[in-house]
């Protein structure tokens, strides 16, 4: 596949990428290539020499993890995201050509993207407000409170995980402001439906450009 054909839909956990890339894959406007769904292949792939930080992850108990202060679990975030970036380029070269696909996940970084774009109209972060995402996000799954009751504190692993996930928002959101690129943010006020006509105005799928926005959104 030629990856300046592809469109970007990264930001932060629980800003709704998910279900909006589900409502376009029903609708057949494009093919999903899922970041989360394919972490599973990325375990299997990942060595400690090239991905170190990843690999941490995967070895270090969540009442571990959770126990580091916010600027170390943001920076092994983005750290993370970054080796698994090529894995990622790895899976959508090997998807077949001529098709329009989405590739959607939290580990699209902006920097590491930005160079792919033939466009700037073919990417888009949504991010959560802090508010919305603290609300929302213990009810996300039963996922959710099986990591908290593995650890010793809950309360407190719960606060560092959100505390994270509030910083890498902020963060990927200065990112990709800063290289000119789109950003929505979600507040709650936007249901699904609406979430996804906005990111078909603002995507360019398939190599048509809809309609090409800047700025934050």
């Amino acid at each position: 596949m030629d990856l300046g054909a592809v469109a970007w839909l990264g930001g932060s956990p629980c800003s709704g990428k998910s279900s909006v890339a589900g409502r376009l894959a029903e609708r057949g406007d494009v093919r999903i290539y899922h970041v989360d769904e394919a972490f599973g292949d990325f375990v299997r792939r990942v060595t400690p020499d090239r991905h170190p930080v990843t690999s941490k992850w995967t070895t270090t108990p969540w009442n571990d993890l959770w126990m580091q202060p916010t600027d170390v679990l943001l920076a092994e975030a983005i750290a993370a995201y970054s080796e698994q970036f090529e894995l990622i380029l790895e899976d959508l070269r090997g998807m077949p050509d001529g098709e329009a696909v989405l590739a959607e996940g939290t580990a699209l970084l902006p920097a590491l993207v930005a160079p792919l774009l033939a466009s700037r109209g073919q990417a888009l972060w949504m991010v959560p407000t802090e508010a919305f995402q603290r609300a929302m996000y213990p009810k996300r799954g039963t996922w959710v409170q099986d990591i908290l009751a593995s650890c010793a504190d809950p309360d407190a692993a719960l606060k560092a995980w959100m505390d994270r996930d509030v910083a890498f928002a902020r963060w990927v959101a200065a990112e990709a402001c800063v290289l000119g690129l789109s950003v929505v943010w979600v507040d709650g006020s936007q249901d699904i439906a609406m979430l996804t006509e906005l990111v078909v105005a603002r995507l360019d799928l398939g190599g048509q450009m809809v309609r090409e926005t800047e700025g934050d959104g």
